[in-house]
């Protein structure tokens, strides 16, 4: 009798401790009073502390934004390559990245035998057309005084011509080359100057460093003025025209579309080209999400089921994209219809009260309160 008296006892207490853990557990157990309303999770403040949790206010969209990615880019014509003219090397460096300079500034000393030749060279062309110059003088003044025929100066001016073509190709030689030449520098030894004002952006050679002709040295850039290279879906760009207006809130800047390319890559992506108008923070060669307020086929109306919340806010379950709105109670997990997204916004399709508030942070803790009863 005993015995079964311990039995029965160990029986109701395994029956009540299972009871208290499933009444715990209830606590924050997802509940659904329909089959079509929103999983709630109810959680308090200390919970969802001890959670992790954070929430951000999702913004209203207005009537035909998208998303894209872009990337910095300078216009064409304010990047520019400096490379070197001759096989040589760099005997002194005179500027370093990010240092800005002004055209015709000095950028480095190069050094290298055929640049001691073309100066020769050049020297004589000089010397040539200087003789063949004053030899046409001197004919001319024959010739006025009937001494020569008109022959003698005629192959005497040829000369001179040849000369002087000579010459010019000589100093053409050097300017392409991009140099100038200094008294205290050595014979074979220039100094290479900045095509246009600007930055250097890169430099890819260090003093002492022996190079090929052609071999890349700097790369200059003209910042002032910024452009966007947006890379879009084919369906995206049809919806797209110049003069859309763009915005980019992660640095306060803003550009313009000026141009659309609808057709794709191998990457199967379109392309748009909009130029800064305020740049804020941007940085030339940075990639950065962007929304264009396309004034077409999207601009036509305004949607209020449309949000933009923090890409982030987002996750994946049951094979569609949830988010986890805050209430009084704590959070309902809703499905949404994204349209479009990049690595810091999306844009979604869902019906929500304005100034509603979602999860941002935590999110892997709220979806595994949603499948541990799965």
């Amino acid at each position: 009798m005993f015995t079964f008296f311990k039995l029965f006892v160990r029986g109701a207490f395994a029956w009540a401790l299972s009871a208290w853990v499933l009444g715990a557990l209830a606590q924050v157990a997802p509940t659904q009073s329909t089959a079509s309303a929103p999983l709630l999770l109810p959680l308090n403040a200390k919970q969802q502390a001890s959670l992790g949790v954070q929430v951000a206010t999702v913004q209203a969209s207005t009537g035909g934004q998208l998303l894209a990615s872009a990337t910095v880019v300078m216009p064409p014509g304010k990047e520019f390559t400096v490379s070197a003219p001759y096989a040589g090397q760099v005997s002194r460096l005179l500027v370093g990245v990010g240092d800005s300079v002004k055209a015709g500034a000095a950028l480095a000393h190069f050094t290298s035998p055929l640049l001691g030749d073309a100066r020769r060279l050049l020297n004589e062309a000089s010397l040539d057309y200087k003789n063949a110059s004053a030899a046409a003088q001197r004919d001319q003044a024959m010739f006025d005084e009937g001494i020569i025929p008109a022959v003698r100066l005629q192959l005497s001016r040829s000369k001179q011509e040849a000369a002087q073509a000579q010459l010019h190709a000589r100093e053409a030689e050097l300017v392409a080359a991009g140099m100038r030449f200094d008294a205290n520098t050595g014979y074979a030894t220039g100094t290479l100057k900045a095509p246009l004002s600007g930055t250097v952006s890169e430099a890819f050679v260090a003093v002492g460093q022996r190079v090929e002709a052609g071999a890349m040295l700097f790369k200059l850039a003209d910042s002032s003025q910024l452009q966007l290279d947006v890379q879009l879906s084919s369906d995206k760009a049809a919806q797209l025209q110049v003069g859309d207006e763009v915005s980019i809130a992660s640095r306060n800047a803003k550009a313009k579309i000026i141009g659309v390319s609808r057709a794709v890559d191998a990457s199967q992506s379109a392309r748009a080209r909009a130029t800064v108008t305020s740049r804020g923070s941007l940085q030339a060669g940075e990639l950065v999400s962007v929304t264009v307020h396309a004034k077409g086929k999207a601009g036509l109306a305004k949607s209020d089921t449309q949000w933009l919340v923090p890409a982030r806010a987002v996750t994946q379950w049951r094979g569609k994209p949830w988010l986890f709105v805050a209430n009084d109670k704590g959070f309902e997990a809703q499905t949404v219809n994204v349209i479009s997204s990049t690595d810091d916004l999306s844009l979604v399709e869902a019906t929500l009260p304005v100034g509603s508030k979602v999860a941002v942070t935590g999110i892997a803790s709220l979806r595994a309160l949603l499948q541990k009863d799965e």
